[in-house]
């Protein structure tokens, strides 16, 4: 409150607002109840948890991103309540399991996408309930058994051949339009429990909602980025607990606000920065309820007047999200980088800052290329070195050209039979994010042709409605760009071949 300022009706509000957000100290990373969890920001209710971001509930894991629930996982991104998993992607209940993709009940599997209640499958596209399965083959127990013996999953080498495998087969069968589960009236994708939704991404418990992402037992909400358990919220982003509010950014258990930047358990605050059980202020200045309410009409109105200009020449007004250029961080180093990328040069173009990489000299004492095959040859003298990322700056990642192992990490590893990454931990991550679809719908009709899809690859197993009149005529929505490879379909044909 000691930062709080009287308004000036000749400068714009979000010049007031910018000037008073440089002022007040900022937290340096948001953690909630959280232990023994460093290098971790938006960490919620988590212990001993190493250099993870957007989580909730998880405990022994790391490089994690976007999750709730996990135990001893790594390098997983959009997954829940699962236990030692590696490199699992939109997955949910899986245990000692690596490379899932769209999964759900999974157990002693890898290399797997689309599937559901498997057991003991590597290699899989579109499996239901199966167990001893190996790239298409089904084999009896005592078989399966035997053929996993034999390989050595903990090999580097063997690793990149059997992603390479797993690519060849997702790219010969069928891939359902969007991800909806019990949804009613919906269009987005990866929601679950859901009605009445426009153009939302990856959510679940959700009623009325438009045009957001990452949100959860969310009601009436619109244009919101990371929110959970709210109601009646516009345009703001990383807020949780809240009722009725606008415009503002990581906020929590707070009511009838607008204009915030990390204000808690207060109510009835506009244009506040790091204010926690107040009410009634604007600026962080206090006022009584009768001045309050007046003072934040003669504001509005004054917003509409007096506008904010920024560099590009926009002008923003009342009912509008905080201009682009009193953004605190560049594009490049924000999620938006993940979601929507852009050059340097676009991005300045459009208003936004851009970070140059910092020059690195970590002294790197392993090249990528050295490392060992097998991990079960590595031993812990691999904790001191510094080892060179194999994309050496050069991907447009935030690479950070070199990284080490943790000790957790490496135990990890030897445990679950997971040979040495190459790549630093911005990389996997960026790699892993490549392999989802962009939050974008496309119109698209399906390519079920009648006996096989429309490029021949894929041939029909099942009998559908459509059969007598030949070519699927339902068009709908979807993440699947048309120049894409993959074979999609529409629900009622996936379920034809798959359910």
């Amino acid at each position: 409150m000691e930062y709080g300022q009287e308004y000036d009706f000749s400068r714009p509000f979000f010049e007031q607002f910018d000037a008073l957000e440089n002022k007040v100290p900022h937290i340096a990373a948001f953690m909630t109840r959280s232990t023994n969890s460093p290098y971790s920001n938006q960490s919620y209710d988590n212990k001993n948890v190493y250099l993870s971001f957007a989580l909730k509930d998880c405990e022994d894991s790391a490089y994690v991103t976007r999750a709730k629930s996990l135990k001893n996982c790594f390098d997983t991104t959009y997954t829940h309540w699962s236990d030692l998993s590696y490199e699992c992607l939109d997955t949910q209940k899986a245990y000692r399991s690596r490379f899932l993709e769209n999964t759900e009940g999974c157990v002693e599997s890898a290399f797997l996408s689309n599937c559901r209640n498997c057991s003991n499958c590597i290699g899989g596209v579109n499996l239901r309930s199966a167990s001893y399965m190996f790239f298409g083959e089904q084999l009896l127990k005592e078989a399966y058994e035997k053929r996993i013996a034999a390989l050595d999953l903990g090999s580097y080498k063997t690793h990149k051949e059997f992603l390479k495998k797993f690519d060849a087969l997702k790219q010969r069968s069928i891939f359902k339009s969007v991800q909806l589960t019990n949804c009613t009236d919906c269009t987005g994708d990866h929601l679950l429990n859901a009605k009445g939704c426009r153009n939302v991404f990856d959510g679940f418990d959700l009623e009325n909602v438009r045009n957001s992402s990452w949100v959860f037992h969310d009601k009436d909400i619109s244009d919101v980025y990371g929110l959970g358990e709210s109601e009646f919220i516009y345009e703001s982003i990383g807020i949780e607990e809240v009722s009725t509010i606008s415009y503002c950014v990581v906020t929590g258990n707070t009511n009838h606000s607008q204009y915030l930047d990390l204000c808690f358990s207060s109510s009835h605050l506009f244009g506040c920065v790091g204010l926690k059980k107040k009410e009634h202020c604007i600026l962080n200045k206090q006022y009584d309820k009768e001045s309050f309410d007046k003072l934040r009409k003669e504001i509005i109105e004054q917003m509409d007047a007096v506008l904010y200009t920024d560099k590009k020449g926009r002008a923003y007004r009342y009912g509008e999200f905080f201009p682009i250029d009193l953004a605190p961080f560049a594009y490049n180093e924000t999620v938006a980088q993940e979601f929507y990328p852009l050059t340097k040069e676009t991005a300045e173009a459009e208003g936004y800052r851009w970070r140059e990489p910092e020059t690195k000299s970590y002294g790197v004492t392993l090249q990528p290329d050295d490392l060992l095959d097998r991990i079960a040859d590595v031993d812990d003298s691999i904790l001191g070195e510094v080892i060179g990322c194999a994309h050496a700056g050069t991907c447009g990642h935030q690479c950070a050209t070199a990284f080490k192992l943790v000790p957790q990490e490496l135990q990890f590893y030897k445990q679950m039979n997971i040979p040495l990454p190459r790549l630093c931990s911005n990389c996997r991550h960026y790699e892993r994010i490549a392999r989802r679809n962009p939050l974008r719908l496309y119109d698209r009709t399906c390519q079920c042709a009648g006996a096989q899809s429309d490029s021949g690859v894929y041939k029909n197993t099942a009998p559908h409605a459509h059969h007598g009149t030949g070519h699927c005529p339902n068009e709908f929505e979807t993440t699947y760009a048309p120049d894409k490879k993959e074979i999609v379909y529409c629900e009622q044909c996936y379920n034809s071949e798959v359910m």
